[in-house]
């Protein structure tokens, strides 16, 4: 691992595919919650909305992250992103600088090419 930005690059996409699965993650107990204390469908929905907006903006996030090796972006390639571990163009996994701290890991197989 001899770029010193390759730790910092890689925490900040992990750091919004976490934003973005906690985002999902958060739906239904929130949608729950707020059917509960509103018992309306009107507030509910207002709820639904200002999460969707919420949801389009991590998934923004994530999707436009561009990879600390190539430059392009990890996870777009085409129109369709694809929210896999790996770069979709040089194939540095997500959790590369981990793998390269650790002592006796062998290093992860070349992605595609």
């Amino acid at each position: 691992m001899s770029d010193p930005n390759l730790p910092k690059g890689l925490g900040r996409i992990r750091r919004r595919r976490w934003f973005l699965w906690g985002m999902i993650g958060i739906y239904l107990p929130l949608i729950w919650l707020s059917l509960r204390l509103t018992r309306s469908d009107a507030h509910t929905a207002v709820v639904f909305a200002v999460w969707f907006a919420f949801l389009v903006a991590a998934s923004c996030l994530a999707s436009f992250a561009r990879c600390p090796r190539c430059g392009n972006y990890f996870h777009v390639h085409g129109f369709v992103p694809l929210f896999v571990r790996r770069c979709v163009h040089c194939g540095l996994h997500l959790t590369e600088d981990r793998r390269a701290r650790r002592p006796g890991t062998p290093p992860a197989p070349p992605g595609p090419a």
